[in-house]
């Protein structure tokens, strides 16, 4: 499957972290999310409601990001993951990145964050 869909650069202040203090304080998470599926059936019909709304999408991430604290950037990749491909069936295949610019790091760095793809199991 080459067709995809994408939502970069989602930005939630949450409390997510290994330390005791991250559980607590919010910092900067950014996500960015990539959607396979066969987008030529919502190109030719040009039907939003048979189409994966970016929205939905969207308010799906920020949801997990903004549920309760998990200590793991990781815990948090997964369970879009999971939750993408539950909610929409058209979905064959997920890329989620999270990153965490503001991490409590012992000097300076760029970014910090982890990528996951996973595809539907019956794919």
């Amino acid at each position: 499957m080459v067709d995809h869909a994408f939502l970069k650069g989602i930005e939630v202040m949450a409390c997510h972290g290994v330390h005791e203090a991250e559980q607590h304080t919010p910092q900067r998470f950014i996500v960015d999310v990539y959607w396979w599926l066969d987008l030529e059936k919502y190109a030719r019909a040009d039907d939003y409601a048979k189409a994966v709304c970016y929205e939905e999408v969207f308010r799906t991430a920020v949801g997990i990001l903004s549920g309760p604290p998990v200590r793991l950037i990781e815990k948090l990749s997964i369970s879009i993951i999971d939750a993408l491909l539950e909610r929409f069936g058209a979905i064959r295949m997920v890329k989620v990145s999270v990153r965490k610019p503001d991490a409590p790091l012992p000097g300076p760095f760029a970014d910090v964050g982890v990528s996951m793809i996973r595809r539907r199991p019956d794919d």
